[in-house]
This record gives C-alpha cells, structure tokens and sequence, in this order.
C-alpha cells in the first residue's frame, strides 16, 4: 500500500490562499447543502449536475407564494408574468455581456433540446457543411442528421494541432458527404448563398479541455465580413460571400464555474443547461440566438400558439409569424421555472462572482490531480492515468481545463481496473461520480487509444457507451484495453474534505488491491482438499414467503417439485408493476412474513402496523385492528386480482387490490401492493436457482476481514440452506462450496439430491443489516476485493442448487447431514 502523506488542511490553505471565497466556504455550505446531503456523502459529478441551494428554493418559492403569476399570453405587455421574465432574460444576458439588443433566447427543455431546436432551424441545404470538434457532446454530433436530410456534409474536426494546419494524416480529419435530399421548396433562401454550421464546446464535459476561442471561433467570426485567404480552420467550404458560416458554442460545461462573453466571442448561437450551473430547475435549457441571423432561421417547419399572429383554418398559405424571436416561441413558456433562474445566479455572479468559483475549482482540481498522481502501490506501480495531456495542449496550444479529471486506475500488475467496480464500490463508501464514455464519443475513443476501427469490433458493444451498461466486460484485452474511464468532476460548492475523502478511499481501499483477488483465496492453500467429498451437518433453514422481504426461520420445511413450499410464492410491486427489490428499498426487511401450515395463512407484521392475516388457499385478506379494550377485531377483504403481470423470467403473477395494498402502502411510505405467482408457475420468484446454500466457514473468513463494528451473520446473504463442520476439528476451507457440483441430504431414510447451478452473484443489498434495515456496511467491497469474478463484476458468494428429482412428501430438517461432491 502506498505511504503517500496528504497535506493537513492548514498546509493546503496556506498553499492555496484562492480556496475557499474568503474563508466562507464551510459556512454557505453548512447553510445551502448539509439538511440534505449528509455529511458522510461525498458529491464528485458537477459535471453531470451541480446542487441546487437552499436559498435558491426558498427565494422561488416565497415569490411564487407571495405574488400572482398568471399566463404570459393572457395579458401581453400589461402582464406582471411577461415583464418578470423580461427582467430575468435580460439578467441572463447580462452574464453573457450582452442584452437583448444583440441576442434572443429561447427557452428549451435542457441543451440537447436546444440543439435539436437548432438543427431544425438552421437553413441546411445540399451545398451546406456542418463541422464539428472531434470532443463534442452527443447533442452536437447529432445536429449533422439535419445537414444529411438536406444533402449537406459535416466535417470532424479533430485537435489541437488540425487548428494550425500543422499535420494532414487523413485519419484524424475526414469530411463526409451525407446522401440526402432537400424536399421540394422547403429552401427559403437564395440558392446563390449556402449557410455553413461550426460547433464546438467551450469546455468539454469528457475532461474539461477548454479550447482557445480565440483560435477556434474568431476566424469564424471574422469571416462574416472578411472572407479572408488566410482561414487556417480545416473545413472543405471555405468562408466567401456565397458561402457563410455561423458559429454555435455549447456552455453547458463550461458555464458552471466560468462565465461566457459574447462581447468577447459573439458567436450566433449558445446552448445552455441551468442545472449545469446551480442545479435547479431540471427541464429548462436555452438556446441564445444573435438577433443578426434570426432572419435566415427556418419558420416553415411548425408554428404554435404564441408564434403567429394569424393563421387560416382553411389556406395553407395564410400564416403570419410573429416578428423577431418571438416567431420561434412556440406555446406558453415554463414562466414560473424561468423566474427561478434569477434567485439561482444570485449566489454566483452577487455574492461570490465567477472570478472567485474559477480560482476556487482550480486550487481544487490541480490538487487532486498533484495528489492522485503521487499514489503508486508498493511495487512502484503507478495507480492512475489520466486523460488529458495538460502539459503539451496548455504550453503549446493555448489550451486551459476547468474543474475536471478523466482516468482509469490500474492494479499492482499494470492492468487497467474496471471503471465500473471502481465506482460501484465508491458509491458503497457514498462517493458518487461518474463512469463511462459521457456522450463524447469522439474524446472517448481519442484518449483510450480505441479509433474509428474499434467502432466495428464487436467488443466494443459489451463495453460503456454514455453511461453505464449492463454488467459486461469494460476492459478487454488481458487488462490493456478499456472500453471507458472515470469522470470527477467538481463545483462551486465543492470543498477540501470532498478531494481528503477521495484521496483516502484510493490509499485504503483501491491500493488495497481491488481486482486482483483469486478466486479461491482459502481454498487455494488447501489444495489437497479440493476434490475431497465432504460431510457436514445442516444448521439452519430459511424461506422467504415475500421476495426481498424478512426470512422465516423454521426447523423443518416441506419441499414442493422445485423448491421450498410457499419460499419467494409472493413479491411486493410499484405504481408500474415493477418488483420492489432490498436494494431498492432496505424497509423491505422489516417486512416479517410468516406462515402458518395448520391453518394455511400468511401473516404480515411490521413495527406499528396492525397484522395482516392471508387466506392462502381462498386468498381472503383480514386486517386486525386493535380496539380500546385491547381486543382485536378482524375486517375480511376479498383480495380482488387488479392484474396479472408477466416477468423478465416469464414467471406469471396476480396483482392484488383493497386492503393488502393500502397496507403495504402505509408500512413502505410509497404506494405498493402485493402480487402472487400463479397456481400453474413451475417457478419461484427466486432470481436464479430454487435454493442458495451459504457456507458458515465462508462467512466467517469474511467476517474476519471486516472492521470489528460490522456485525455479518450469514442472514446478510439471505440463505435458504446454511452448513457447517459437523465438529470443530473438521477441516472444511472457507469457499471450499464454490467447487461443489452436487449434494446429498440424508433426511431420516430418505436422500434428497441438490445439483449446483452456479454461483451467487452478489449486489449492494448485502450492505444492509437485516435487523435494522441500514445501509451501513462495506461487506460488498470487501466481496469485490476479496471474490470478484475474473474478467466480470461478478462478486460471488454461496452457491445455487436444484433439485435433481420430485420427492413427493418430502422435508428438510436442521441437523440433516450433508454430503458434498466435486
């Protein structure tokens, strides 16, 4: 493990006087975020969004319980509405630079809808081209479908060096002509002039390169009145008086922690995302539009209300737009998210200004960048690689970097970890970040070495694409080749603490040697024992009549032709039929089924809740209730099928109504209702095989590499059959079970024969302690170090077993000896 020392917080203070606005970055934090965000959540994904304050939400909302706010369209120029969310467009403006005399906005649902808006908009037509940088986000890319309809190009544009024309390797650049056709007449421009697109973000969201707009949009710029010979950016249409181009810039990234001057860079168009920025509302984005070309935009494609001034029911040729931007305003605006806008740059651009937020970040980023990429494991292995190249682009090319870093994490032996084990076992230390390829398909595939041809090999639809997959193989090629990588990325608000937590998680948990574990860590020093038979004695027996709820714990228990009589029989469901899962919902567990074979009932308690009593064979529900003379009366409530509902295993199930379900409704605090397998399923809802089998050895070797205070029993694995050494001289090695192939129980004259189906997966539910219902366990780390699954994110343990034959009659005692076989 490493020995890397991080430096005390008064050291970093003193290093990096910029940090902090003043000494006031604990106190707003305490204020705006620590009601909601416990103190032990660490929040390192800004970039996908930042968090909102609470004096943002307490400014919206006492304005709209103070003030009447009616529609817009109702009153026009004497509506209160209408001149609340002029002052907020021109506030909004006003970061930019600017104001309503030069730009327009429109307000849209987030900035991919900006971008879409845009493409439908833009006048394209088969002589146009739409070029783009080579780090855009998926939004931007998708804007080249609308060049393509019209018959246009689009270009890539790959960087740095392409911007200065010092390399011409036709595999970083390549222009496409797109097959297409513009329909007839829908050109309602001269043909004598074509329109051109380039797009490009100001920050990246892959690793928050920022381009020097200087270089990148000012030729652009000055090409609208200049067509100048001398026009190094590598498009095939250069700018002329018959060929325009306009510029687009994506801020969604960028405008987080800096600010964007079209004074500075009037561009044509900006994207935007507000939650980017103080992270509420969600569903409101913009699209800033330079009033100079509002005239060129397309209006033929739709008009709603708001956007014409008449429009004949009859005549296909009598619409009449609205002049200006208001011709692209399509319905009422969302006015009261917009007003929320303005409580929200408050905080940013009043009381703490971007300048401030910009030198914050930075002391922030730059830190943790000089402290990750001092960790090295013992071996002298270095733990990280980033993507960024930082030095050559800000030198050389004018390059800068907000609040961003992409990497992957190798193990010990120089092999590429999994970015997603790695951020499924920081969420089970409560650090959330991002893992992936984040919808910057271009950077991705640039920094992990992965080019145009690995698009077309097949391993790379197993791997990460925007977000997170399946689980699946994320890195191939024995270890070298990654299909994603990690994304931390910071806010405004983010703090010291945030990067010493992180920081720590690496040192103790990472360098620990996440990945690397064998399989059969016990059993591989007891190799002499492997392929020995077995024998040892059954000590508990569990079923779970409602899946993910309490076990019943019994002593015997009578099997049907494939499992455990009644075991997993119901499942709990949502509003959208959808099972209810431990890892979903931890109160599930403190749901405690039981069931009662005498007199054929399931019975439902909860902590404060009256019973619930289930007619198993005629489905009548009663209710008890508690009177004042400490009796009990019992209301009946036919169970009335609302539905039936078809699992992903095909497994059939009926939904139940009335009682039941206002009930469980109360019990879990969200609506919920109780569903049953059919009579006719030859399956339990069991995920996989009928039975899991857990290993008390097992369980203890694991125990032993937990921190004293973690109380694992083997009800964390939520067995069905648990075994053990029939004496405490046996030698039985911990995970000895994951080679067992079959088993015999020997029950009074009768032997029942259990195959193994495979090993059990495991997911985060392990975490939560069934007595409590807390999610405040590690043990799903401890299983991803110590039995994940070579080349997978499969962290074993116990295995699955079915029943070999139909034993009519039969039972299962505790106590039955066991046989195994490998």
């Amino acid at each position: 493990m490493s020995t890397h020392m991080t430096l005390d917080k008064q050291t970093f203070l003193v290093n990096h006087p910029a940090y902090g606005y003043n000494g006031t970055i604990d106190e707003i934090y305490q204020n705006e975020f620590l009601s909601r965000l416990p103190t032990d959540r660490i929040y390192l994904d800004h970039a996908g969004t930042t968090l909102y304050t609470q004096s943002q939400l307490d400014a919206h909302f006492r304005q709209l319980r103070t003030s009447f706010l009616n529609n817009p369209h109702s009153e026009q120029e004497d509506s209160k509405t209408l001149l609340l969310i002029h002052e907020c467009i021109e506030s909004i403006l006003s970061i930019f630079e600017t104001s309503s005399r030069d730009y327009s906005i429109v307000f849209t649902l987030n900035t991919t809808h900006a971008c879409q808006l845009l493409s439908t908009l833009f006048p394209f037509s088969s002589k146009s081209e739409y070029a783009y940088m080579i780090d855009s986000h998926n939004s931007l890319i998708g804007i080249r479908q609308q060049a393509k309809l019209h018959g246009g190009s689009f270009s890539v544009i790959d960087y740095p060096s392409f911007i200065y024309n010092q390399r011409t390797n036709s595999d970083y650049y390549e222009s496409f002509h797109c097959v297409g056709h513009s329909p007839p007449d829908s050109e309602s421009i001269s043909t004598s002039i074509s329109y051109c697109l380039f797009a490009c973000p100001a920050e990246n969201n892959f690793n928050g390169l920022r381009p020097p707009l200087n270089q990148l949009v000012q030729p652009f710029i000055t090409a609208r009145d200049d067509s100048s010979n001398d026009f190094r950016i590598p498009v095939k249409n250069q700018p002329s008086k018959s060929c325009r181009w306009l510029t687009l810039v994506d801020c969604a990234k960028y405008l987080s922690t800096k600010p964007f001057s079209l004074k500075s860079y009037p561009v044509d168009f900006v994207v935007l995302s507000f939650y980017k920025i103080f992270g509420y509302p969600t569903g409101l984005g913009a699209l800033i539009i330079r009033n100079d070309v509002l005239k060129i935009l397309n209006k033929e494609h739709y008009f709603g209300g708001g956007s014409v001034e008449y429009v004949s029911p009859y005549d296909d040729t009598r619409v009449d737009y609205k002049s200006n931007i208001n011709g692209f305003i399509h319905g009422t605006i969302p006015f009261t998210s917009i007003l929320s806008v303005y409580h929200g740059f408050q905080l940013i651009t009043s009381q703490l200004t971007y300048k401030s937020i910009s030198l914050h970040t930075q002391c922030l980023i730059d830190y943790c960048r000089n402290e990750m990429s001092q960790l090295a494991y013992s071996n002298g292995q270095k733990l990280c690689l980033f993507y960024d190249a930082r030095g050559d682009l800000t030198k050389d090319y004018g390059y800068s970097y907000g609040p961003v870093l992409n990497f992957n994490l190798y193990n010990k032996h120089g092999q590429f970890l999994s970015c997603r084990l790695v951020q499924r076992i920081a969420s089970d230390h409560n650090i959330t970040l991002r893992v992936g390829t984040f919808c910057a398909p271009g950077a991705s595939q640039s920094y992990l070495n992965s080019r145009k041809s690995f698009e077309t090999n097949h391993e790379c639809r197993r791997g990460l694409f925007c977000g997170t997959n399946h689980d699946g193989e994320d890195v191939i090629d024995s270890g070298r080749q990654p299909l994603g990588s990690i994304r931390l990325s910071l806010g405004w608000m983010s703090r010291y603490e945030d990067i010493q937590i992180w920081i720590d998680f690496l040192c103790q948990i990472v360098l620990q040697g996440i990945g690397i574990a064998p399989l059969f860590p016990s059993s591989a020093e007891n190799g002499n024992l492997l392929s020995e038979n077995l024998n040892l004695t059954l000590t508990h027996i569990y079923i779970y009549p409602i899946k993910s709820c309490a076990p019943m714990s019994v002593t015997e228990w009578p099997l049907t032709s494939i499992a455990f009589l009644y075991d997993r029989e119901w499942m709990i469901v949502d509003q959208n039929m959808n099972p209810l899962t431990l890892k979903r919902l931890p109160s599930l567990s403190q749901i405690k089924p039981h069931i009662d074979l005498k007199q054929k009932q399931l019975i439902l308690s909860a902590s404060n809740h009256p019973s619930f009593i289930i007619d198993i064979l005629h489905g009548l529900l009663q209710v008890f209730k508690k009177k004042p003379d400490n009796s009990y009366s019992c209301l009946l409530d036919s169970a009335i099928v609302k539905s039936s509902v078809q699992l992903k295993d095909r497994a059939l199930c009926n939904v139940y109504s009335g009682e039941i379900e206002q009930w469980l409704t109360r019990v879990l605090g969200i609506y919920a209702t109780l569903a049953r397998r059919t009579i006719d399923s030859q399956m339990t809802l069991a995920n996989e095989g009928a039975f899991l089998l857990v290993h008390e050895e097992s369980v203890r070797q694991i125990k032993s590499e937990l921190a004293d205070y973690e109380n694992v029993t083997h009800e964390r694995f939520r067995p069905n059959l648990v075994v053990d050494k029939q004496s405490p001289k046996q030698v039985c090695p911990a995970y000895s079970e994951d080679l067992w192939k079959r088993m015999l129980i020997f029950h009074e004259k009768q032997i029942i024969r259990l195959e193994t189906s495979g090993l059990c997966q495991r997911c985060s539910a392990v975490n939560v302690d069934p007595s409590t219902g807390k999610n405040q366990s590690h043990l799903f780390t401890r299983l991803q170090t110590q039995r994940r699954e070579a080349n997978t994110l499969r962290a074993n343990f116990g295995i699955l077993l079915n029943l070999s034959e139909t034993y009519p009659h039969a039972f299962i005692r505790v106590g039955d000896c066991i046989q195994t076989f490998t």
